[in-house]
């Protein structure tokens, strides 16, 4: 569980840090870039990276035979407990300021993280489940 913790705070860390070249880039001199990055905000990066990591972990659990309303109600809740330890992290930690452009801002960061990340994880998922299946297939041919 704690390697799968890890693996997901890289992504997700990672991911903030392609969100902050993404925005100072697209800015071009605005008031975003004109601030910089402190020193402080890596760690703090990767605080609520590891946070929101083990929350992944644990509300997703490992139980794959969930029902599809199960599963629903999972993502709703995974969305919802992200959502409110980004927005609450980045308010304590000064990255926006609650105005309606920039708490769209930090959705759409919240959102394209959680995009980045799921599909990250899925990938890997499915290069190790056909590692597997490929596995399964030799095994049955020898036999």
């Amino acid at each position: 569980m704690l390697k799968k913790i890890v693996n997901v705070t890289a992504v997700i860390s990672a991911s903030v840090m392609l969100i902050y070249f993404l925005y100072s880039w697209i800015s071009c001199g605005t008031e975003i870039t004109q601030k910089q990055m402190p020193v402080t905000d890596l760690p703090a990066i990767l605080i609520i990276s590891f946070i929101c990591a083990a929350g992944t972990v644990l509300i997703n659990g490992s139980d794959e035979t969930t029902s599809r309303k199960g599963t629903i109600l999972r993502y709703i809740i995974h969305i919802i407990f992200l959502t409110v330890v980004v927005l609450t992290g980045g308010y304590i930690l000064d990255w926006y300021t609650p105005s309606v452009a920039e708490v769209v801002m930090m959705l759409a960061s919240i959102a394209f993280v959680y995009g980045v990340t799921f599909f990250s994880l899925y990938y890997t998922g499915k290069k190790t489940a056909d590692k597997v299946n490929e596995k399964i297939k030799e095994n049955n041919k020898r036999r």
